[in-house]
């Protein structure tokens, strides 16, 4: 504003002599239309003048404008930071967490943060996809929150998931929430490695032949810590590709419920074994599916396909054959 009124003061006396100039030396052009009043640079100077407090008006009350409850929210958690400190091992399903989640809140100089609100969400039910559920926890006076799941009902390898709780779903809010999510390991095993369970998995040669149980299969389950697990007593080849209702009833028959599961399925070549750059490639298919022995339902099926090289057909094979093996137990093991 000082810079505008300088301005007008310095240019104001040169503007009426060159007006008063022209009038007096050049008599056909005196119009009074090229004539500037006096009134009217105060006008102009009154313009300016307003123009400028205006500006300086519109940038103080921007200044004193109160935040809002996003922008507060957002003061509040940019700095803080939240830390897994310890969390459950393996856990088998239908059994109680035997230790807690716990988790500190602190700032960006590792002092505790304490009365911010934490969500945590956890898997809670399985149909076809793993369904979440979430908990929302305040942090004590040492910046700690600490979460016990209820009890798992299905086995399954996931995530617990920590975030402070959003205000509100302002789009700012929420990317702020998002940079301090951490994600801490959810696993659950099946209760298979208590239950235990018989196997009727048949290994086939290349030419599309079973040939025996398999044994890599059976081994990676006793390898688990899984002592109450063999092969099925109705286990013959020529009952390959009869149905599940009738493996089932044969084998009730025989032990009724005192293994948990019954766990069928082949182990076939997709093609012969053949050579490659770095030796020999074997690549094999498996269709595996169980049974619970209490009441024949099925709850478990999955196709598995792996390849493995070696430097000869034997070492291929049995490299191969190991390795899908450690793919279906782990798949069983977090997924039955």
């Amino acid at each position: 504003m000082k810079v505008y009124l300088a301005f007008v003061a310095f240019f104001l006396p040169l503007f009426l002599f060159s007006c008063t100039s022209t009038k007096n030396g050049l008599n056909d052009y005196s119009d009074e239309k090229n004539e500037v009043t006096v009134e009217e640079i105060v006008s102009i100077e009154e313009n300016i003048t307003k123009s400028e407090e205006s500006i300086f008006i519109e940038e103080i009350e921007e200044i004193q404008k109160e935040p809002t409850e996003s922008e507060l929210f957002i003061q509040k958690i940019e700095n803080i930071n939240i830390k897994c400190v310890s969390s459950p091992s393996v856990v088998t399903k239908n059994k109680n967490f035997s230790s807690p989640y716990d988790f500190i809140i602190s700032d960006n100089e590792d002092n505790p943060v304490s009365k911010i609100n934490i969500t945590v969400t956890y898997p809670s039910v399985k149909k076809d996809d793993i369904l979440f559920s979430s908990v929302e926890l305040i942090s004590d006076e040492n910046g700690k929150i600490s979460f016990i799941p209820p009890k798992p009902t299905f086995a399954c390898i996931s995530t617990v998931t920590v975030y402070p709780t959003p205000i509100n779903q302002d789009k700012e809010v929420l990317q702020v929430v998002n940079q301090k999510k951490v994600e801490v390991t959810w696993k659950v095993r099946s209760d298979a490695i208590n239950k235990g369970a018989v196997l009727f998995i048949w290994d086939f040669n290349e030419k599309n032949k079973p040939v025996n149980n398999s044994y890599e299969i059976l081994s990676e389950f006793r390898k688990r810590g899984m002592t109450m697990v063999g092969n099925a007593p109705v286990n013959d080849s020529e009952y390959i590709g009869r149905s599940l209702d009738f493996l089932y009833k044969e084998n009730y028959e025989i032990i009724e419920a005192s293994y948990g599961y019954l766990i069928c399925g082949t182990v076939k070549f997709v093609k012969s074994v053949e050579s490659c750059e770095e030796g020999y490639l074997c690549s094999l298919t498996s269709q595996i599916e169980a049974l619970d022995m209490k009441n024949g339902n099925k709850v478990f099926s999955k196709s598995f396909n792996h390849e493995a090289i070696g430097k000869n057909w034997n070492d291929c094979v049995s490299k191969c054959k190991t390795e899908l093996a450690q793919m279906i137990v782990e798949e069983i093991f977090y997924g039955m």
